[in-house]
């Protein structure tokens, strides 16, 4: 009696905890748990009249269900089928998409195509969907997967059914010889068993299939459901004869849902560590074990059944129809499930291999005109070279530049420009041999690679150029198509690949130094009187030996607060001098370096250099520090990548450092500069527009690009004679324009104590020039400070100081700070 009243008392708070917990969830997600608290309510009321009769029949002997009377039997059988309409009210997970990252299967710079912004080809679309089945995506799909899911289904419930047919249905009639059978006590017999195989088939489709939103409270609630109707199968089974082990099974059912309902009631899954039906990164190891374990259930179970049925076989005991024809059924669904999965198999694989295919084709390809790219036609010419030398055929490139293809753009729009582009790849195709290359190199430059062909690389040249000034048709228009072509012929030696372009190059920019739409031939001696290929080749050469040894250093010259000289950062300026010939002034190496394509590696080794030389020198100050970086890369993610290699290589703080775009070339593509941009302010690195007002800059670069600080050119300080007013007028009309859009303004080239006066009427923050210090080695840097007029009986302060090691603050509101 003691067990059977500890069973209602565990119903009773079973009952009262799911209530509860379904009110707090709300209609939605608790509406579950009110069906089982119903459930309960019913199993509780049976078991109240099960332990009273047989209180009452004590002195009689032993009574079976049915002799407890039809309450007893009520709540039995109600409590199963109240708990599948539990199970059918359990909210199910939704499952999550992930957005496609950029980069992962396309190769960086397919994002971002000049003249135009293009999306991946149609035909990668497939790409998505095998990325999107492969690892944590195979694992979420594979309940969603129909054909599967229905597989395992049947394999799961037919073999349950025969372990239930087997072992319980199988002896009913064997459970009491002793009194005939009555009608009602044979069909609640067979009922009983029925209704529990339904729960657990119901309760391992939930826990299993659907995905529920709490997957641990709803595994726990069915764990004791289960044990609650196997303990009234038994006591139908066992005639009553065993009240211990059934109140103690019953005991451990409610406690469990008392646990499920607890569990549920703290929160909406999400505070469980559950969201969406998915394992949260709390439990990767369980969520990877239930991964592996899972999909082995319904064979488990199948395997469970054929030992049974083959024991019982072993035996001697004669299977019976329901039992045959059920093990033959689960035969033939384990069969076709592994068919099924084969299949499936093989389709998963032959998407990969196209996949694999694609991805290896698009790496190597430009996605607009379907050429190569310069990756690809790269590898292709050191590989050409290196045969050359063996074979001896002749090895030539030719590049062809369209002439004025901004227009294009600007005029008819980039729709028209990429169709232009593509006109361009076909025709260069038609005009070379199956075993040349032709790639896209750039924006609106391309690259022939002549391997071994039986013509002369002059006529082909010729070729292409013919077929470049026919007119193209573009937005409905015949458009005139100009093209500067540029040919260089590798000599029988040890010619590099990176000296056979450079001369290509070389050559193209001739032929528009020229006059434009020509070719031009590359011979020795082609070069400008100011030997650019021969400066570009020496500075390239440098770049590659890095360091002072190669005759390159970093010069610092200091930024001022204005209204009390007190410097407020320093800025990095390169200096190279040629081994063997000397100083080469800034302007040039730099001019060089733009040409020759070479430039990025020049501004990250300043940067590099500077960053660690202001951090060993500086490391506790909040000296900020500016670094050049050439707007022709702004737009280039390697810039991201650049300034982040910096900053980890010397532990220099990113709110001290400031990148400043030097104007040396128009920013073409201000949207994706501006996307750039915003990344490396979100690393915490402020940004500076320098030479505005004499370089390329313009109102749209100030109004899109993220700019932090804005630089006056010295030409706005120093202007002619006859136009003092009108650049006077600009300059107060940048530096109202700069406060209006919230950067902070430095004056360059100030070299009188004048023009200091009138910047700080106009409200100009900083200042930078001669005034206050010439550019010179970080050790020696010195700074002339602000002399305050002199007091009768005072002392005079002296006319220079070394940057202090621990400056003043900027103004709060300097932009200087990245804010």
């Amino acid at each position: 009696m003691l067990v059977d009243a500890a069973a209602i008392a565990a119903g009773l708070t079973a009952t009262l905890s799911c209530a509860r917990a379904g009110r707090r969830l709300g209609r939605v997600r608790g509406r579950w748990l009110v069906w089982l608290s119903f459930a309960l309510a019913t199993w509780t009321v049976g078991q109240a009249g099960w332990m009273l009769h047989r209180w009452d029949g004590a002195s009689v002997g032993g009574r079976t269900a049915t002799d407890a009377g039809y309450l007893t039997d009520a709540g039995q059988l109600a409590m199963p089928v109240l708990a599948l309409a539990a199970f059918a009210a359990v909210p199910a997970g939704r499952a999550r998409r992930s957005r496609p990252r950029a980069g992962v299967l396309a190769p960086a710079g397919m994002a971002g195509l000049a003249g135009g912004t293009h999306r991946w080809p149609p035909s990668s679309s497939r790409l998505t969907r095998v990325a999107g089945a492969g690892g944590e995506g195979v694992a979420a799909a594979y309940p969603r997967a129909s054909p599967a899911t229905a597989f395992d289904e049947v394999i799961l419930g037919n073999s349950l059914f025969l372990l239930a047919w087997s072992g319980v249905l199988a002896g009913i009639d064997e459970v009491d010889s002793s009194r005939p059978p009555q009608p009602v006590e044979h069909l609640l017999a067979v009922a009983h068993p029925i209704v529990v195989l339904l729960l657990i088939i119901a309760f391992l489709h939930v826990a299993g299939f659907r995905q529920p939103v709490d997957l641990p409270a709803v595994a726990i609630a069915g764990t004791g459901l289960v044990c609650l109707a196997v303990a009234g199968v038994w006591i139908v089974q066992l005639d009553g004869r065993d009240p211990t082990m059934t109140g103690s099974c019953s005991v451990a059912g409610a406690l469990l849902i008392v646990l499920a309902a607890s569990r549920a009631g703290r929160g909406d899954g999400r505070e469980n560590g559950w969201e969406d039906g998915r394992r949260s990164r709390r439990w990767p190891v369980h969520g990877e074990l239930l991964g592996w374990l899972w999909p082995a259930v319904p064979y488990v179970a199948a395997a469970v059944v054929a030992a049974l049925l083959l024991g019982r076989a072993h035996g001697g005991v004669i299977l019976d129809p329901v039992e045959i024809i059920g093990g033959a059924t689960l035969v033939l669904t384990v069969l076709v499930r592994q068919l099924t999965t084969l299949r499936v198999s093989q389709r998963l694989a032959s998407r990969v291999g196209e996949a694999e295919h694609e991805v290896r084709h698009w790496t190597s390809h430009d996605p607009l005109t379907e050429l190569a790219n310069r990756t690809l036609f790269h590898q292709r010419l050191t590989d050409a070279l290196a045969a050359s030398r063996h074979d001896g055929r002749d090895v030539a490139v030719l590049y062809c530049d369209l002439d004025d293809f901004r227009v294009v753009n600007d005029s008819l729009g980039h729709a028209a420009g990429d169709h232009l582009l593509r006109a361009v790849g076909q025709r260069l195709r038609h005009c070379v041999g199956t075993s040349d290359t032709v790639a896209r190199l750039g924006s609106d430059e391309f690259a022939v690679l002549l391997d071994g062909g039986r013509e002369l690389p002059e006529t082909v040249a010729e070729r292409v150029l013919a077929a470049l000034r026919q007119p193209a048709q573009a937005a409905g228009h015949l458009w005139p198509v100009r093209g500067s072509v540029g040919l260089v012929v590798a000599c029988r030696t040890q010619e590099t690949t990176e000296a056979l372009l450079r001369r290509a190059d070389t050559a193209v920019h001739t032929a528009k130094r020229t006059g434009k739409n020509r070719l031009v031939v590359y011979r020795p001696g082609l070069c400008p009187p100011s030997a650019g290929t021969h400066l570009a080749d020496a500075l390239a050469t440098a770049l590659r030996r890095g360091g002072r040894s190669a005759g390159f250093d970093v010069h610092y010259q200091p930024i001022v607060r204005l209204r009390d000289r007190s410097p407020v950062a320093l800025e990095a300026l390169a200096r190279w001098t040629e081994p063997g010939r000397g100083p080469v002034p800034p302007g040039t190496f730099v001019a060089a370096a733009e040409d020759g394509g070479i430039v990025g590696a020049l501004d990250d080794m300043v940067l590099t250099q500077a960053c660690a030389e202001v951090a060993v020198a500086y490391p506790a100050s909040a000296l900020r520090l500016h670094v050049n970086v050439s707007a022709s890369r702004i737009a280039d993610t390697t810039l991201l990548d650049s300034v982040a290699q910096a900053l980890a290589a010397s532990r220099f703080d990113p709110g001290r450092l400031v990148v400043e775009i030097t104007e040396t070339s128009r920013i073409d593509d201000l949207r994706g500069a501006r996307e750039v941009l915003n990344e490396v302010r979100a690393l915490g690195v402020a940004v500076a527009l320098d030479d505005v007002g004499a370089g390329h800059s313009t109102l749209a670069a100030l109004h899109q690009l993220p700019v932090d600080v804005v630089k006056l050119d010295r030409t706005l300080l120093e202007p002619p004679p006859r136009d003092g007013h009108r650049v006077a007028t600009m300059r107060r009309s940048m530096i109202s324009l700069a406060h209006a859009l919230g950067a902070v303004v430095v004056a360059e080239g100030i070299e009188r104590e004048g023009q200091i006066a009138e910047l700080e009427e106009l409200g100009c923050e900083l200042g930078q020039g001669y005034f206050f210090a010439r550019p010179g080695p970080l050790a020696s840097l010195t700074i002339r400070r602000w002399v305050p007029p002199t007091i009768p009986g005072g002392t005079d302060s002296p006319d220079s100081a070394e940057v202090p090691d621990s400056p003043p603050d900027p103004p709060e509101s300097s932009a200087t700070s990245g804010e």
